[in-house]
């Protein structure tokens, strides 16, 4: 249990797994970091700066340029459905580099995912990733996949990868392959290969404002990507989605999807993109909606304030169609009462809240039952 003597008065969460009104915060602002076509100068690297469409970018950041993964990840983020980034332009996407990055990230926390276009080092870069997110519990990796030619291979470049990141609460996603957009060059070749994680943060976006942050961002057209630089068969992507890489396929007569939702735990609570980021959502919502109740008197009479507007908001979620349930009642519960507040709590000047939900999940597998007999068949869904 955490001491609070020792940390700052307000609003503190305790995430349990599976385990004034309240508005819902931001989910979809992504943070990319990467070396622009204009180099940062001095003071200028690693300073986060918000663009709010491809054009604002090429303003402050420059064009496209070959060799540098930054402006096509800010461009397919706007082309999938963002709407606000913040680029964090280094000059080297090294150690410091990262470091100095995530550090300013720190200081940002409308951020709700983020990405370092093209950075496949799993056992150092990668983790410092993962741990921002983990630290911070409100934003959520979104990890390119390094390029091989051979995906299957225990000891190539892909699984390698695989095998150093993980996260146990499920706050970073691995995606592959790489992705082949139009050459913006009139030279050969016709298409050319780029990471695909911009492209990922900006259908996440468009799902968030579509539909919420609940629906899995899978099953979504890649807007901008023209192929995939290596197409997967079934058998092929049964094996990396067990290992929890999600795929990037591209069907007939269909331009690129998203076909794969997994978080880079081992568990089952926080298996789905979806399931993590809805719950950091309510989460990061209750503690910027509740901080009118630090320093009120700790009374039944302010228990019953926080049972109301949390009750209220996750109510909202529910009929969003983010939790499970026929009713509210089913959905979720909130307890906050003498049981969890006694008299020893109360003089620390604490309280403490304990919610329950019951997250929605997505049916990655539809299984169909077919019987056939002379004369008729039946099929039936399970």
């Amino acid at each position: 249990m955490v001491d609070y003597s020792t940390v700052a008065p307000g609003v503190h969460l305790e995430e349990i797994t599976p385990a004034g009104p309240v508005s819902g915060v931001g989910t979809s602002i992504a943070a990319l970091i990467g070396i622009p076509a204009a180099p940062p100068n001095g003071a200028d690297a690693g300073r986060a700066v918000p663009v709010t469409s491809w054009n604002a970018y090429k303003s402050t950041f420059g064009d496209l340029r070959a060799g540098l993964h930054l402006p096509y990840a800010v461009r397919g983020f706007f082309d999938n459905g963002g709407t606000l980034a913040y680029v964090v332009p280094v000059k080297a996407v090294d150690a410091d580099g990262l470091d100095a990055a995530l550090d300013r990230l720190t200081r940002l926390p409308e951020v709700g995912l983020v990405c370092v276009p093209g950075l496949v080092d799993a056992g150092l870069q990668q983790d410092k990733v993962i741990k921002h997110c983990e630290d911070l519990q409100d934003r959520f990796a979104v990890l390119d996949g390094a390029q091989d030619a051979a995906p299957l291979q225990n000891d190539g470049p892909l699984l390698t990868q695989r095998g150093g990141l993980a996260s146990g609460n499920g706050f970073g996603a691995l995606y592959w392959p790489w992705i082949l957009i139009p050459n913006p060059d009139p030279a050969p070749p016709a298409t050319i290969a780029v990471p695909p994680s911009g492209h990922i943060a900006g259908v996440m976006a468009r799902c968030d404002a579509t539909v919420g942050v609940h629906r899995a961002p899978a099953n979504e057209l890649l807007r901008g990507a023209v192929g995939v630089e290596y197409t997967l068969n079934d058998t092929e992507q049964g094996v990396l989605n067990s290992r929890n890489i999600n795929a990037l396929r591209r069907f007939p007569g269909s331009p690129p999807v998203v076909w794969g939702a997994r978080t880079l735990t081992d568990g089952l609570p926080w298996r789905f993109v979806n399931v993590r980021r809805l719950v950091s959502y309510v989460e990061d919502s209750l503690v910027a909606g509740l901080r009118w109740a630090a320093f009120a008197p700790n009374t039944p009479a302010l228990w019953k304030g926080l049972d109301r507007s949390i009750s209220e908001f996750l109510t909202r979620v529910w009929e969003s169609g983010g939790l499970f349930g026929r009713t509210a009642e089913e959905a979720f519960y909130v307890t906050v009462d003498e049981s969890i507040n006694p008299e020893p709590v109360r003089q620390r000047g604490e309280v403490y809240i304990e919610i329950g939900l019951a997250v929605t999940r997505p049916a990655e597998h539809v299984v169909l039952r077919i019987g056939l007999w002379d004369g008729g068949a039946t099929i039936s869904e399970a």
